[in-house]
């Protein structure tokens, strides 16, 4: 007897990694002294819980059974969110075991829900792990476990998002994701069964074919371990589920070849210990085998010889002796009276019996083969199938009877086609050869043709592309002309503007502003303007560039690539122009986005210059700074030095980084203007023959008061109140663009009401 154990038999990554945690929770809490739990079995492997049980883990089913400050372990399997707050809220620590496998789709789940995607999930909807997904979008899933569970889905009802539960049997599966991607309009379907799981469930399959016994280790409440014994029964005989070591029972047959798997929840000591009772058992069944071996050869040693084989005239003479006796009739007679015959013109119908390389051999009944071409079946010929033949010539000389399928399928297929001409149903046809200005196509052994201006909703050019593709067309021509030839014509256009139209009216049912798609870019325009974005099959929108990104680009290469999946939104549509206005720019990733809570008047920020804000004129009047990618702001030229400078290339360069203060935020704007000298001043390197050291500020000394003039008293002797002067007239001064009057600064000339292009103030970056 030999036993092969599957390499990948036992514990997989996440439950190792959640028993390891288990463990280690039980370790501490011999230090802590708090109650450690685990939500549900940690694994399912009674073995393991009943371990855990005595080092002082022990098992809830709900929350509502935790007590505040417990510490709570979450099993692999994952739980919903909700449950997880609600842990949190009664004070409890939490120790996530969540497989990281089933992580991944827990996150995949809420991004594609909150999306706006409806979600269905491939599984048990019993299994915990499948409760935990289904809570990742309120528990609104559809959740299938079957082919025929698939049309219970509404097509119509999407979009929708599919994911499957890491344990589910990979064959089954795909024969889910076949149906749902025939059955539903718009579906992204996301194959999250684990990589473990399916290596387990083909070495497994493999390893059953090669055994006469399969031993699957594992728990009855394990979804992975039933699945593998469902895939063991497939293709071995005797299959035996083992929970426990007592449970492997090898009595009762003679095993050569054993094969040994075990579930994701089964630790290895498990295994060991029924590898160990299957080695005991070894020597037994060997000795067994022996004694039968020995025993067999002794009962071959009777077998009786072999008859010898007699002579054909002593054949012939004991069939006649053992025959009834005919009055009047020769044996020759009753043998042709016994056996059919066919002749030319005849219609046939009869049984495969033998196939090479050129013909497919029918039974007629009789010594002469009849046989029809190989070429002549669309498929693969199978021994034993029904033919219809037509009779087209027998051969005395060389006893075989030439047959032609193919006269009986054309009278066949003609008539399918006169039908489908009438009742103007669409065929399915082949294009088997091109002509100058079209094609012929087969259906069956019917032809047909169809003109290049048929072939598609546009005239073809290269017919011979199509040699070879099916195609769906409308017959619109079935005739026999004067001479009694077919005439038989297609169109494949005339039903493709039928669909065109159907599927307009509903694409275009269906827009709306606002609207929300998936698209795909399909390419990008020359002169880098914008991308034209596949919505749906057919139907394409413009992505503009500055609709592409809110970082400032300036080719729509630098946002998007040929070929990329993007989410796009409708801005506008018109079904007349076949136009679509589209935008990439989702207010939740604008740099923008709640910038009033983001910056606040007084923040100090860390900033890289951009470039120096200059008036059309030629006027310096500060800079531009980049805050983060998309936020770009205004410092003003007063606000960078506290010395009178020109122009902001005194004391800064571009790419320097430096800090800043807010001043002020106008988010509705998008506005944000920082100050520099505020954080910290940048004053220009002083001029070679400069004064660097400030001059000292004379004191102010008290004039005495002036008295009075004899002019300013009357008669007597009293003051009198002398008249203002009126203001004298200015002199006309004179300006030059290189002088500045004393006591004002550049930031004062061009500060205030002063007003400039909007692209160049605003302080953002269009």
């Amino acid at each position: 007897m030999t036993v092969k154990v599957a390499k990948t038999a036992g514990f997989c990554f996440g439950v190792d990694r959640a028993v390891s945690k288990a463990f280690e929770a039980a370790a501490a809490r011999e230090n802590t002294g708090r109650r450690t739990v685990t939500l549900g079995p940690i694994i399912h492997n009674s073995e393991v819980v009943e371990r855990l049980k005595r080092d002082g883990i022990s098992v809830i089913d709900s929350p509502d059974e935790a007590f505040p400050g417990d510490v709570v372990i979450i099993r692999a399997h994952g739980v919903a969110p909700s449950v997880l707050r609600q842990l949190e809220g009664k004070g409890c620590e939490i120790i996530d075991a969540t497989c990281p496998f089933v992580a991944k789709i827990h996150n995949r789940v809420a991004s594609e829900y909150g999306a706006g995607r409806k979600i269905i999930i491939v599984g048990d909807r019993e299994h915990p792990e499948v409760k935990g997904i289904n809570g990742c979008c309120d528990n609104s899933a559809v959740i299938i476990a079957n082919e025929e569970e698939c049309s219970e889905i509404d097509p119509k009802g999407g979009p929708y998002a599919c994911v499957v539960q890491t344990t589910f049997n990979t064959k089954i599966f795909a024969k889910i994701e076949k149906k749902l991607k025939e059955t539903l309009d718009e579906i992204f379907i996301y194959d999250t069964i684990c990589s473990a799981t399916v290596q387990r469930q083909e070495e497994a399959a493999k390893l059953a074919e090669e055994s006469d016994l399969m031993v699957v280790i594992g728990s009855r409440t394990s979804s992975n371990t039933l699945k593998l014994c469902d895939i063991c029964r497939s293709v071995c005989p005797r299959v035996q589920l083992v929970e426990r070591p007592e449970d492997l029972d090898l009595s009762g047959s003679n095993f050569f070849h054993i094969g040994v798997t075990a579930g994701a929840s089964t630790p290895g000591w498990l295994i060991e210990e029924v590898l160990v009772i299957m080695d005991e058992v070894k020597s037994i069944v060997n000795e067994d085998v022996t004694d039968e071996a020995v025993e067999s050869a002794a009962t071959a040693d009777e077998t009786p010889v072999a008859d010898v084989p007699v002579t054909e005239a002593e054949a012939e003479n004991a069939a006649a002796e053992a025959a009834p006796e005919s009055e009047g009739e020769s044996f020759e007679d009753l043998l042709n009276e016994s056996l059919t015959t066919v002749k030319s013109g005849e219609v046939v119908e009869k049984p495969i019996i033998k196939i090479d390389a050129t013909r497919v051999y029918l039974d007629l009944g009789f010594k002469y083969e009849g046989y029809v071409d190989i070429n002549e079946f669309d498929g693969t010929p199978e021994i034993g199938a029904m033919v219809k033949a037509y009779v087209v010539h027998v051969s005395d000389r060389d006893c075989e009877v030439k047959l032609s399928k193919s006269k009986v399928d054309k009278n066949v297929d003609l008539i399918a086609l006169e039908e489908a001409y009438k009742n103007k149903t669409p065929v399915t046809v082949k294009v088997i050869r091109a002509t100058e200005r079209g094609v012929i196509a087969a259906y069956g052994t019917a032809q047909l043709y169809i003109s290049a201006s048929q072939l598609d909703l546009f005239y073809v050019k290269k017919t011979e592309d199509k040699v070879g593709k099916e195609l769906e067309v409308l017959i619109t021509r079935f005739e026999t002309d004067e001479k009694g030839r077919q005439r038989i014509s297609g169109s494949a256009k005339t039903l493709l503007l039928q669909k065109k139209e159907e599927a307009d009216n509903a694409f275009w049912g269906s827009i709306e502003v606002g609207k929300l798609y998936n698209g795909v870019v399909k390419g990008l325009t020359k002169t880098g303007t914008g991308a034209f974005v596949q919505l749906e099959p057919g139907y394409d929108g413009f992505l503009p560039v500055r609709e592409a990104s809110w970082l400032r680009i300036k080719e729509i290469g630098e946002a998007v690539k040929k070929g990329d999946v993007i989410r796009v939104k409708v801005l506008d549509f018109n079904r007349e122009k076949n136009r679509i206005d589209l935008t990439a720019k989702m207010p939740e990733d604008d740099p923008w986005y709640d910038a009033e809570n983001t910056y606040q008047v007084g923040d100090i920020l860390t900033v890289t210059v951009a470039r120096y804000a200059v008036t059309k004129e030629g006027k310096h009047y500060g800079v531009f700074v980049d805050v983060i990618p998309g936020v770009t702001a205004l410092v003003h030229i007063s606000h960078i030095s506290n010395k009178r400078i020109a122009s902001a290339e005194e004391c800064l360069e571009i790419g320097q980084v430096v800090e800043a203060q807010v001043l002020a935020v106008n988010a509705e704007e998008k506005k944000l203007s920082l100050g520099i000298k505020e954080v910290k001043a940048y004053d220009p390197p002083a001029k070679e023959g400069e004064e660097t050291e400030e001059r000292p500020v004379r004191e102010k000394r008290e004039r005495p008061k002036r008295e009075h003039a004899a002019s300013d008293t009357d008669s007597e002797g009293k003051p009198v109140e002398r008249k203002p002067r009126a203001p004298k007239k200015p002199k006309e001064e004179e300006f030059h663009d290189d002088v500045t009057p004393s006591g004002t600064s550049i930031g004062d000339l061009i500060g205030g009401e002063l007003k400039f292009d909007e692209d160049e103030t605003d302080g953002t970056e269009n």
